[in-house]
C-alpha cells in the first residue's frame, strides 16, 4: 500500500507492506491526512478492500448522531460500517467544516473511499484546521478568544423525512437516531442547554448547547501535537445551511447567544477557499483523515460520482505486548501525556524572583530548577508571590528541583531536598530529579551551598556509590509526599537500564541537552519505550554556553541558513521554530528568557507545525555535539569524568 502526505508533499509516496493500526494512529498525528493506494501496478481497491482495511485498524465504533447530512448505507461484509458521502445535489458546495463538530464528541478519525470518481470537479478539498486558526487569531483575535470563552451555537431546522434535495436534509428522526417523537424529545431534554421547538409544519428547529470552537489537540497516543484547531462547523452553517427551512444567516452564533460578524464569517471563508488542498479522485483511492486536526469540504462536479465514508473514535485497545529496555511489560504511559509542553527554565538568571513571577503572568506552568542553580530562594519567592496575587494556585504549577552530585548517598538524599524545599518556600515539588550520574564527596550544607562542582579544598572528588541505592533512596521521598513524582537527568541508555532493573517506582521523566546539534534520536526513543517522557534542555543550542567559554559564536543556531529559511516561511522567529521542532520530537523544550515579551514569544508555537521536510532538514543539522559535557569541563578541575561514552 502507498501511502502520501496530502497536506505536506504529494509528489512523494512511502510503500508498506501493510499498514496497522499504531502506524497509521501515528501516521495521521503527525502528517493530518493521508492518500492511501494499491500498489503502484495493482488493481485498484475495491469497496469491500476498502472495509476489510478499516476492520483490521480496529478502531472504536462510532455512531453517526447529530449530522446534517443524508446518507445511505452501503452494505459491506466487514464488522464496520459504510455510508454515502454528503449526498447534497452535485452542483453545491459543502463548505469546510470538521466532520460533526456540531456535536460534543465528533469523530476522531474519518475515511472516504472513490467508487467511481466524478466526470469534472467533485474533489474532496482540505485544509489545515491550525493554518485557519492562524489566520483569525492574527486577523480577528478577539474573535477567537470570543469562540474560546463562550463557544459556538448551531440552529438547524430538520425534516421528519430526509429531503435529499437539500444538503443538510437529514431528517430528525435519523439525525438523533430514534424512531418516534417521544424517544426524540426524552433525548433532547437530556442535553444540558439545548433548545427544540416543533414548527407548524411538523419539523424540528434545534439551538445546539454551547460547543467548543477552538481546540488545543495537545496529544494522540503520546504523541505530542500541541496544536490550537479551529474546530467547528461555523463556516459550513453560515454558508451552507440553506435550504427551504433553514436561513444560513441565523445557523450560528456564540455560545452566549451573541451574533457573529459576518465580515469575519467572510474572511475566513475565503481564506479556506484561496489556501486549500485539492485532489482529483481516482477509483480506489482512500483519504485517511484525522478529524482534529483537519476540516474537509466537497467541491461541486458533473457526471456520477460515488464516494463512501466512514468514520470511528479513537483506537480499541489491542493485546500488542510492550516492553521497555529491561525486558518488562509496559502498560502504563501516564508520563508521556503533559497538557502544556512549555517549560521555564531557571538556570543563570539576573534577576530569579521577577523572572519567575513574569513567567508565571506570561502563562509559564511548568518551571526547572535545581540546588545547583543557587537561586531557588528567590525563585520561590516568585512562584509564592504569583500565587498570593491569585495569578495561580499551587496546583497550577509543576515544579521540578533536582538531587546535586554530593548527595547521592542514602542518608543525604531526604536532607537534600528538605533544603530545596526550605528554599523555595514550598511543602512539596512535583518532581524530584537525581541531576547527573556522578556522585561526588559529600560537602556539608553548613559548610557550602550549594556545593558546586568542588570540595572546601578547590577539588573535585569522586566518591563510590551504588546509584541504586541512592535511587531506592528517591523512591522513600515519594512516600513522604514531598515528591509526587521522581526522575533522572543526564543519564544514558545503560544507567536507565541500571535503575528500571530496580526500581519500584519508576522514573516519570529524563531530562537531557537537546537541540539541531545533538538530536539524541535513540535515546530519546529508549526513554519513551519506557513511559519516561523527555525535557530538553537548551534546546536553542549553544547560545547560553558562550560566556562559559563551552561554545563560540560559530556554533549560534539563529542564524542557520536551514532554520532562517524554514522561519521565514512560517513567520515565525528561529528559536520558535527550534522549539516547535523539539515539541514535534516529542521532547518538551525548557526555555528561558528575562524579557517578557520573549516569553510570550517562546509560548507561540502552537499555531503552526513542520512539515516532515522541515523536520528532517533541521535533522540534519546533528552533530552529536554536546556543550554541557562532564567528561570535557571536568578536566578543568582536574578530573576526568565522563559520562556519555
Amino acid at each position: 500500500m502507498r501511502a502520501t502526505r496530502l497536506l505536506e508533499n504529494r509528489t512523494s509516496a512511502e510503500n508498506f507492506s501493510s499498514i496497522g493500526q499504531e502506524q497509521l494512529v501515528l501516521l495521521l498525528a503527525k502528517h493530518k491526512a493521508l492518500l492511501l493506494q494499491s500498489d503502484e501496478g495493482s488493481d485498484p481497491l475495491t469497496v469491500e478492500e476498502f472495509a476489510e482495511f478499516l476492520e483490521g485498524l480496529k478502531l472504536e465504533k462510532y455512531d453517526y448522531l447529530g449530522g446534517a447530512a443524508p446518507r445511505r448505507v452501503i452494505p459491506v461484509k466487514a464488522n464496520v460500517e459504510v455510508y454515502t458521502a454528503n449526498e447534497a445535489p452535485p452542483d453545491q458546495l459543502i463548505p469546510f467544516h470538521h466532520e460533526l463538530a456540531q456535536v460534543v464528541n465528533p469523530p476522531q478519525y474519518l475515511f472516504f473511499y472513490c467508487d467511481l470518481p466524478s466526470e469534472t470537479g467533485g474533489e474532496t478539498a482540505l485544509i489545515d484546521s491550525t493554518l485557519v486558526y492562524r489566520f483569525a487569531a492574527d486577523h480577528y483575535p478577539e474573535f477567537i478568544e470570543k469562540l474560546k470563552v463562550y463557544g459556538a451555537r448551531y440552529k438547524r431546522t430538520m425534516p421528519a423525512e430526509d429531503d435529499k434535495n437539500s444538503p443538510i436534509g437529514r431528517s430528525f428522526y435519523n439525525t438523533y437516531q430514534v424512531t418516534n417523537q417521544l424517544d426524540l424529545e426524552k433525548k433532547l431534554s437530556e442535553i444540558p442547554g439545548l433548545e427544540y421547538e416543533w414548527t407548524h409544519d411538523g419539523s424540528l428547529t434545534v439551538t445546539t448547547e454551547p460547543i467548543p470552537a477552538v481546540k488545543m489537540i495537545e496529544q494522540q497516543h503520546a504523541h505530542g501535537i500541541y496544536q490550537w484547531t479551529f474546530h467547528n462547523s461555523i463556516v459550513a452553517a453560515w454558508i451552507g445551511w440553506a435550504d427551504s427551512r433553514n436561513d444560513r444567516t441565523k445557523s450560528v452564533r456564540f455560545g452566549n447567544n451573541d451574533e457573529m460578524d459576518p465580515k469575519v464569517l467572510d474572511a475566513i471563508a475565503d481564506f479556506m477557499n484561496a489556501n486549500k488542498v485539492s485532489y482529483k479522485w481516482k477509483k480506489g483511492d482512500i483519504f485517511a483523515i484525522n478529524n482534529r486536526l483537519v476540516m474537509h469540504s466537497r467541491n461541486p462536479f458533473t457526471g456520477p460520482r460515488r464516494v463512501y465514508a466512514s468514520m470511528f473514535g479513537d483506537v480499541l485497545r489491542t493485546n500488542v505486548v510492550k516492553r521497555d529496555c529491561v525486558g518488562q511489560v509496559m502498560e502504563d504511559f501516564s508520563a508521556l501525556n503533559v497538557s502544556d509542553p512549555t517549560t521555564f527554565g531557571m538556570w543563570r538568571l539576573n534577576d530569579p524572583e521577577e523572572i519567575a513571577y513574569n513567567a508565571i503572568v506570561a502563562g509559564y506552568r511548568r518551571f526547572d530548577s535545581a540546588c545547583d542553580y543557587g537561586n531557588e530562594e528567590l525563585t520561590g519567592r516568585g512562584i509564592r508571590r504569583a500565587i498570593y496575587e491569585g495569578i495561580v494556585k499551587r496546583d497550577d504549577l509543576y515544579i521540578t528541583t533536582k538531587l546535586w552530585n554530593t548527595y547521592h548517598h542514602p542518608d543525604h538524599v531526604p536532607l537534600a531536598l528538605d533544603r530545596c524545599l526550605e528554599d523555595l518556600g514550598l511543602d512539596y515539588v512535583d518532581e524530584f530529579l537525581v541531576h547527573f550520574p556522578i556522585s561526588m564527596e559529600f560537602v556539608s550544607f553548613a559548610d557550602k551551598y550549594p556545593p558546586e562542582w568542588k570540595n572546601m579544598n578547590g577539588e573535585m572528588v569522586l566518591v563510590k556509590n551504588d546509584i541504586s541505592e541512592t535511587w531506592k533512596a528517591m523512591e522513600e521521598l515519594v512516600a513522604s509526599g514531598k515528591t509526587r513524582f521522581i526522575g533522572l537527568s543526564n543519564f544514558n541508555c545503560q544507567h536507565i537500564r541500571q535503575v528500571l532493573s530496580i526500581a519500584k517506582i519508576r522514573p516519570t521523566s529524563l531530562q537531557i541537552e537537546c537541540h539541531p546539534h545533538l538530536s539524541q534520536k535513540k535515546l530519546i526513543r529508549l526513554a519513551r519505550e519506557a513511559g519516561i517522557r523527555v525535557t530538553a534542555y537548551s534546546p536553542l543550542g549553544g547560545t547560553s554556553y558562550i560566556s562559559l567559554d563551552m561554545a563560540t559564536p560559530s556554533d549560534l543556531l539563529f542564524d542557520n541558513p536551514i532554520i532562517d529559511g524554514i522561519s521565514k516561511r512560517h513567520n515565525k522567529t528561529a528559536a520558535q521554530v527550534m522549539l516547535r521542532w523539539s515539541i514535534q520530537r516529542d521532547t518538551l523544550p525548557i526555555s528561558k528568557s528575562s524579557n517578557l515579551r520573549r516569553m510570550h514569544e517562546n509560548r507561540a508555537i502552537f499555531d503552526f507545525y513542520l512539515t516532515l521536510e522541515e523536520v528532517n532538514a533541521i535533522d540534519s543539522l546533528n552533530r552529536n555535539h554536546r556543550y554541557n559535557d562532564p567528561g570535557v569541563f571536568c578536566e578543568g578541575m582536574g578530573t576526568f569524568c565522563p559520562i556519555y561514552e
